[in-house]
């Protein structure tokens, strides 16, 4: 059955307020979005997914650490135990037609990272958490089909799963961004906002890999795993909580839920 809930959420270090020094403040906008979308999923759901860009497709290990360290904090992070109880899609299941076996991460790449710090500071944790990494090589059909596979597109499972995806959008929103200004970029990150926010994620398949891939989009693939737990499910309502680009990388916050 699709999610009950799904989130996406960026995944910049200068979400660790430990990181963002003087631009903290500048940031609380966007965590409290991140914090409130969140939030939501955990409440909705008994499983929660998520969903993280990385360099292989892989699972971390149980209390994997991701370390933030190279973004300059002595701070690391875990998280929660990972989920194993009945219901809950085994590594044999997510063992998908073209892939390879998922990989046993031992650490956590920076997109978990985040949101290990994110789920650690929710009143509120999840009762059973799935993590995965997704490679930028997936094109959109094997990405739709993780989603599928995540969240148990077509089996008969009991339980409600919520989703939470970590993708940055564009990194080339302005002169001084990573990949300077392009003008594609502000018109990629709207057709993202406009998907989720009419509640149309199956629109984010749409998405070229090459394009997305010329302006450092980090969360092309989440995103088509987004896209794909939906298919053939029931409408949703789109939410938009945050959409800006500060420091010249788009940063989206988007909830759905049921209509």
């Amino acid at each position: 059955m699709p999610p009950v809930a799904a989130a996406v959420l960026p995944h910049p270090p200068l979400l660790v307020p430990e990181l963002a020094g003087g631009a903290a403040a500048e940031l609380d906008p966007l965590r409290a979005a991140c914090r409130h979308a969140l939030a939501a999923v955990v409440a909705a759901a008994d499983l929660v997914v998520v969903v993280g860009d990385g360099p292989v497709w892989g699972v971390p290990e149980p209390s994997a650490p991701g370390s933030f360290r190279p973004y300059g904090a002595d701070l690391e992070v875990s998280l929660p135990p990972p989920a194993g109880l009945a219901g809950t899609p085994s590594l044999a299941e997510l063992d998908l037609p073209g892939l390879p076996a998922p990989a046993r991460l031992p650490g956590l790449p920076l997109s978990l990272a985040v949101a290990a710090a994110l789920l650690a500071g929710l009143d509120r944790p999840p009762g059973r958490l799935l993590a995965v990494t997704v490679p930028a090589s997936l094109g959109p059909g094997a990405a739709a089909a993780v989603g599928r596979a995540l969240t148990g597109g077509g089996a008969d499972r009991a339980e409600r799963v919520g989703l939470v995806v970590m993708g940055d959008l564009s990194a080339c929103r302005t002169e001084g961004a990573p990949g300077a200004l392009r003008a594609e970029a502000a018109g990629f990150d709207a057709s993202v906002g406009e998907a989720l926010r009419t509640g149309k994620p199956a629109r984010l398949l749409d998405l070229d890999p090459a394009l997305a891939a010329d302006l450092l989009v980090a969360g092309r693939v989440p995103l088509q795993v987004l896209a794909g737990a939906f298919e053939d499910g029931p409408p949703m309502r789109g939410e938009i909580l945050y959409e800006a680009a500060p420091y010249g990388v788009g940063y989206l916050v988007a909830l759905l839920t049921p209509l």
